[in-house]
């Protein structure tokens, strides 16, 4: 799978509800715009509690600046 944002690169993080990728640069960003962040962080997905894309979302959410 490649990635959503980088269609050249392949994806380490994968959103399963929506079958979308996230290369490692989008993984390790930290500008929430630009990053492997939840598409539905608000509504429910069967994949949430074994979901490495919400764990990374939530991470930066309370991560201070």
């Amino acid at each position: 799978m490649k990635c959503r944002n980088h269609p050249d690169r392949e994806a380490i993080g994968i959103c399963y509800k929506h079958k979308a990728g996230f290369c490692q640069e989008c993984c390790e960003c930290l500008n929430l715009g630009d990053c492997c962040e939840c598409l539905d962080p608000k509504l429910y997905c069967e994949f949430r509690t074994r979901c490495v894309i919400w764990e990374m979302s939530r991470y930066r959410s309370f991560k201070p600046i």
